[in-house]
């Protein structure tokens, strides 16, 4: 994903606590070709290519219509735009996750909604690494609460919400990889049935396992205090930032050049 080159770590931003955050800015000037690029991996993410044809008989719909109409969160109606820019700033890291750090990141939530305009529910995400054919104590399971502020001009602390969110993680984390276990089945794919199983008995099958919270801020929404002033009440966490200037602007170019297919 050639985007990602367009996301890049500014800085480290130490809490009042001791803390470090994580800063990164997502770069404008992305030539047309790689946010093109961009825009058709993003549809994926709600439907495979492959399916469209298929999913769009019937309905009278063309096929932008059909992503604008039934699969994509509404631009303008009720949730719908705050539901775009969460599902946008899941998706940023997840593939800040993949195709960055080499995590294996399921992505069937977007794919089986019932309301375009809702979030879905259990982890934001969640990602793993698996280093040898047998279970071992290096094997790697991540899980990130993700939360956004991409519109609006006054500066709002998402990354403690984040962060309180997060805590809930453990929990929630048993329930996601059931619920990925059972689509996998269903699909026949065996083998990320295998890799769900390798993370579902951590007393008998030990691994390394990592919690973060992320926030997704238009430049507007940012602020470097209240960063500064998150607090985490228990264990430990990996803090991301990403801001981008006019940032609701990019999400709802992308979800148009996304439907044009």
């Amino acid at each position: 994903m050639h985007y990602l080159d367009y996301l890049v770590k500014i800085t480290e931003l130490t809490t009042n606590d001791g803390d470090i955050v994580e800063i990164f800015e997502l770069r404008p000037a992305m030539p047309d070709e790689v946010f093109d690029e961009w825009a058709i991996h993003f549809r994926q993410n709600y439907v495979a290519d492959s399916l469209l044809d298929s999913l769009v008989s019937g309905t009278g719909k063309t096929k932008q219509e059909y992503l604008l109409e039934y699969k994509f969160p509404s631009a303008t109606d009720g949730f719908g735009p705050g539901t775009r820019s969460g599902d946008f700033s899941e998706l940023l890291v997840s593939d800040y996750l993949e195709f960055v750090l080499g995590f294996t990141v399921p992505r069937e939530r977007y794919k089986n909604k019932f309301n375009r305009n809702s979030s879905t529910q259990g982890t934001d995400v969640i990602g793993f690494k698996i280093h040898a054919e047998r279970p071992d104590p290096s094997d790697e399971l991540i899980t990130f609460e993700v939360k956004a502020k991409a519109s609006g001009d006054a500066p709002e602390n998402r990354l403690q919400d984040a962060i309180n969110d997060s805590y809930k993680d453990p929990i929630r984390k048993g329930e996601t990889l059931s619920a990925l276990k059972q689509i996998y089945i269903e699909k026949g794919n065996i083998q990320r049935v295998t890799q769900i199983e390798r993370f579902q008995n951590k007393p008998d099958r030990p691994y390394t396992e990592r919690y973060g919270a992320a926030a997704v801020h238009s430049s507007a929404t940012y602020s470097e205090t209240m960063i500064k002033s998150v607090r985490l009440t228990a264990g430990d966490r990996w803090l991301i930032v990403i801001k981008k200037d006019n940032l609701m602007q990019l999400i709802h170019k992308l979800y148009e050049v996304a439907s044009q297919c």
